[in-house]
């Protein structure tokens, strides 16, 4: 540190590479580099001894289905997840540890990166190991990474930009920029709550007087057109298709958000990161010193999303991208303090803050067989008072984790529904569908129809409704629900999920056979039904600017 009080930023050119460090020796400088890539290794271990477990994911199946449907926009979700779907499906292939490896390389990615954020705001050794620590082996981050699903992707794009605006920040070069715009319309493409958190940045960089003339600088602004020009397909994919995000967002409020209380938000803030909130908690309270200024734009940040995501009822996993710039800074903050301090009182601090995250590991990873598991949270729910392993979105107590749930019971689901069509006439089984009232259960029999005999799918549940026929033309119907159709289907119940750790247990299947002139029509008016909403928040969202007009 500086004794003028003041961070000293280094003004060294980018061509020393973007992951040089602050200009410390070079032997330290790769010292640090090689601790932060070891913890980054000993996280992808922890993950890789469970890759396989269990099953996939029901979010996975939907976002490996998004990737058989290339597209400039879904209902859920930007189509960034199903771009990295299809490249891992092409060098991985389509097994359940295959669709795991790029999250886990991500999440590696995270790690280490916490590392060189933490090096090239001036920490050393003991920094580094306890931001490196905090991220690797938080139960937030050890458990994005365990599946393929946007998050993880996300945090690390929140992540990399922080480091890049800090980079930018040292060295004043335009072209750090330009990576930033480039990541910026990536970041978007990724998850929507990506804005959230630039326009935090934004924010931040805009209270300190030396950093606020970023905003009139001309490659500011030729960042911000690259941005636009890597969104403007999916922006006018949402015109044309009437904006699903607006539809899905709607549905999102109304089935999970609902659902979730503040103050129940703020709690989960405190415990994801299980001792690691001591880290972040210190980069929040560093910022408020002078000598911290220059990075007090990534504590603004994170403060605003969390503020934004209480306000709208956010599920707590949505700020998580913010906390490796907070670890990176606590670290900081931390080695400051403890510099008089023994090493092995510096030996305790590290150990407090990985131990608890390193335990959690049998418990946020599939490690355990689900009976097992599940009895260990059980067990912290009666004597601990420990309930969040067991709260799923409707904020009620199950018996078995939610992702596990989730996790189990699809290859049931296909194999059954497959013998119910090997049980059918040979002559009838072209003209059957499957018709799936859930995105879950039409992931399963999308995905492993590979594997076993199924007919096509049908779903007018999330994205799978933008790709389902308008009419019923097949003459045999296998409908799967947790309710029967109407009786004029004359459906017969033939199968029932019975594993008692699945989300699904108790979901049954029946078989139409003939399917009726009622049954078509039926359909068609769900058809109908399920797409028409689409439109209706765009076109609510002007008539109700045309009514301020007036």
């Amino acid at each position: 540190m500086a004794k003028d009080d003041t961070v000293q930023i280094s003004k060294f050119s980018l061509t020393a590479s973007l992951f040089s460090a602050n200009p410390l020796e070079s032997n330290m400088k790769y010292q640090l580099m090689a601790i932060s890539f070891f913890i980054a290794c000993i996280q992808l271990l922890l993950r890789l001894g469970c890759l396989g477990e269990y099953g996939f994911h029901q979010d996975e199946l939907l976002y490996l289905a998004l990737s058989d449907h290339l597209a400039w926009g879904y209902r859920e979700v930007p189509p960034f997840i199903a771009v990295i779907g299809r490249i891992s499906k092409v060098l991985f292939g389509e097994s359940v540890a295959a669709a795991r490896i790029i999250p886990s390389l991500c999440a590696f990615l995270i790690v280490y990166l916490t590392g060189l954020l933490t090096i090239r705001l001036g920490g050393r050794f003991f920094a580094v190991a306890i931001a490196c620590c905090a991220v690797a082996f938080s139960p937030a981050f050890l458990a994005a990474g365990a599946l393929f699903i946007p998050q993880v992707f996300d945090e690390l794009c929140w992540l990399t930009t922080a480091y890049l605006f800090v980079v930018y920040f040292q060295t004043r070069n335009v072209h750090v920029l330009y990576c930033l715009g480039i990541l910026a319309g990536i970041g978007v493409l990724i998850k929507y709550t990506y804005l959230l958190y630039v326009l935090g940045l934004f924010v931040g960089i805009g209270f300190d007087t030396t950093q606020r003339n970023l905003f009139t600088k001309k490659p500011f602004y030729i960042a911000l057109f690259i941005s636009i020009a890597i969104l403007t397909p999916h922006i006018w994919w949402q015109f044309q298709n009437h904006f699903p995000a607006l539809h899905h967002y709607s549905e999102l409020q109304k089935t999970q958000l609902t659902y979730l209380s503040r103050s129940e938000f703020f709690i989960q803030q405190l415990m994801v990161n299980a001792t690691g909130l001591l880290v972040w908690l210190t980069a929040i309270f560093m910022l408020t010193k002078k000598r911290y200024a220059p990075y007090r734009f990534l504590g603004i940040a994170a403060l605003l999303v969390m503020a934004v995501m209480v306000i709208l009822n956010g599920k707590s996993y949505y700020t998580f991208g913010c906390f490796p710039a907070l670890f990176a800074l606590g670290a900081i903050g931390i080695e400051h303090y403890f510099q008089k301090f023994s090493s092995t009182a510096k030996a305790a601090l590290l150990a407090l803050i990985t131990i608890p995250g390193l335990l959690s590991a049998i418990i946020v990873l599939p490690y355990l067989p689900i009976e097992k598991a599940s009895q260990v949270f059980n067990w912290t729910y009666r004597n601990l008072g420990i309930d969040y392993p067991l709260k799923w979105e409707d904020q009620k107590i199950h018996h078995v984790n939610q992702n596990y749930a989730d996790m189990i019971g699809w290859v049931e689901l296909a194999q059954k529904t497959s013998k119910i069509f090997k049980s059918l006439p040979e002559e009838t089984r072209s003209n059957t569908v499957v018709i799936a009232e859930k995105y879950g259960e039409a992931g399963a029999i999308d995905h492993y129809q590979k594997d076993y005999a199924l007919p096509p799918i049908i779903s007018l549940c999330s994205s799978y409704a933008l790709w389902a026929p308008e009419q019923l033309t097949a003459d045999h119907v296998i409908y799967i629900s947790n309710s029967p159709p109407p009786s004029f289907t004359n459906a017969r119940n033939v199968a029932v999920i019975a594993n008692p750790f699945s989300r699904v247990v108790g979901l049954k299947i029946y078989l139409i056979k003939n399917v009726s002139p009622n049954t078509r029509e039926w359909y068609h008016l769900l058809w109908k039904a399920e797409r028409k909403p689409i439109k209706q928040p765009f076109l609510a969202f002007l008539k109700k600017a045309k009514g301020h007009k007036e």
